[in-house]
């Protein structure tokens, strides 16, 4: 192997994390959702909280990403945009890492 193909190869690697940190940042910010003038992470954490809060609670209060309260009243609508939110964002990521490992 020579000098240049170790270049190539090594600038090939570095595109492909910078691609795939930008990639992860954008379907992080993609997961912000909207609701009741609130805003929140459609991440596993709050999936599986209000998925548990739901299961026992007709009414609840989770925090926003600004630590204020929010009453819940529509778990199910809720819940079915966190689902929604994140896993568009998820796929669009996963979309991106396999065309980045088909280029690599």
């Amino acid at each position: 192997m020579d000098i240049q193909s170790i270049r190539q190869r090594a600038d090939l690697s570095f595109d492909t994390a910078v691609a795939k940190r930008n990639a992860l940042e954008r379907a992080r910010s993609r997961q912000l959702v909207a609701h009741n003038d609130h805003l929140f992470m459609a991440d596993a954490t709050m999936i599986n909280l209000v998925h548990v809060l739901k299961q026992r609670l007709a009414v609840f209060f989770v925090l926003d990403i600004n630590n204020n309260p929010c009453e819940i009243k529509d778990a199910e609508v809720f819940l079915q945009l966190l689902v929604q939110r994140n896993q568009e964002s998820l796929n669009q990521y996963h979309q991106l890492c396999e065309q980045l490992k088909r280029r690599g």
